[in-house]
C-alpha cells in the first residue's frame, strides 16, 4: 500500500474537449434516440438541437433545464460543460481596446 497525499498534487493544465454536446450525443447514441425526437421531448424546433449538437450554438439556461427534465442529464452540469469548453477554446483578441489598470494583474 502507498499513501496519496491530496494537498500536495501537481497541477496540471488541462483543456476541456467535452461539451455538452458531446454528452448530448452520447446519451442519445447510448439509448436510440434520434434528434427529432430529443427535440420534440424537450419542445425546441430540430433546428435549434442541431445547432447545439453542432456546436454552432450553445444551449441556454432554458434548454438545459429541458433536457434534465426529459432525461435526467443535470443542466447545471451540461451548462458548466459548455462554460468550461467555450473557455479554454476563447481566443481574445490582443486589440480590443481594453486598457489594463495598472494595480490589476494577469
Amino acid at each position: 500500500m502507498f499513501k496519496v497525499e491530496f494537498n500536495h498534487a501537481v497541477e496540471m493544465n488541462v483543456v476541456p474537449t467535452t461539451s455538452a454536446a458531446d454528452a448530448l450525443k452520447e446519451l442519445m447514441d447510448y439509448h436510440h434516440v434520434t434528434q427529432s425526437d430529443l427535440a420534440m421531448h424537450i419542445a425546441i424546433s430540430q433546428k435549434q438541437l442541431s445547432f447545439i449538437l453542432n456546436r454552432r450554438a450553445y444551449m441556454s439556461i432554458d434548454v438545459a433545464r429541458k433536457i434534465e427534465r426529459a432525461t435526467g442529464l443535470s443542466a447545471k452540469w451540461l451548462l458548466q460543460l459548455d462554460l468550461n469548453y467555450r473557455f479554454a477554446h476563447y481566443d481574445a483578441e490582443d486589440d480590443d481596446g481594453v486598457k489594463r489598470f495598472s494595480w490589476a494583474t494577469s
